[in-house]
């Protein structure tokens, strides 16, 4: 009789464990990443804002997230600290969510285009200064061809700007599903 009362404790311990709603990122129809009850998530919403938080609830097609931000700030020594900052409860649909980052995937200057832009800009920059500041045509056929070289680095920043995301656009490749069990 104890084993059976045991084994019937067991049973509904487990059940009660058990994970109810889970949200999958899938790709493809194959699944990327999951999350359940209480994981941490990070998305795009459809602002375009960044959002974070702790999953409460997932029901139906529906999340409901407390708003968190963590972040690194200095402590009265100037010594640098992690420090939580709550913002409430978030209740949204999955369709509002916009993109995910994606794993592995780190922006960087030469990525992302950014140094392609800055280099180029201060070069463009400078050449004219300089060729005014000497008196010297800026559109001379010796400054020409450099300009136009500056001019083309500005423009593969812009490109490496423009197909470089972070994120994965939600769509008819990446789709969030909630499963019920």
């Amino acid at each position: 009789m104890k084993i059976i009362t045991l084994l019937i404790c067991c049973i509904f311990s487990l059940s009660v464990l058990a994970q109810r709603d889970l949200l999958m990122l899938k790709h493809h129809g194959q699944t990327m990443q999951s999350w359940t009850n209480g994981s941490y998530i990070l998305f795009q919403f459809s602002s375009k804002q960044w959002i974070e938080g702790v999953i409460k609830k997932i029901q139906n097609d529906s999340l409901i997230i407390d708003q968190i931000q963590v972040r690194q700030v200095g402590n009265q020594f100037g010594l640098p600290t992690i420090d939580t900052v709550h913002f409430g409860i978030l209740k949204l649909h999955i369709n509002e969510i916009y993109g995910m980052p994606k794993k592995g995937s780190s922006s960087n200057l030469i990525t992302d285009g950014s140094l392609f832009q800055l280099g180029s800009a201060a070069f463009i920059l400078l050449n004219v200064a300089n060729s005014l500041i000497k008196a010297d045509p800026v559109f001379g056929s010796d400054n020409l061809p450099k300009l136009g070289i500056a001019a083309g680095f500005f423009v593969i920043g812009k490109i490496l700007q423009n197909t470089h995301k972070s994120y994965l656009q939600l769509g008819t490749k990446y789709k969030l599903v909630t499963i019920q069990l």
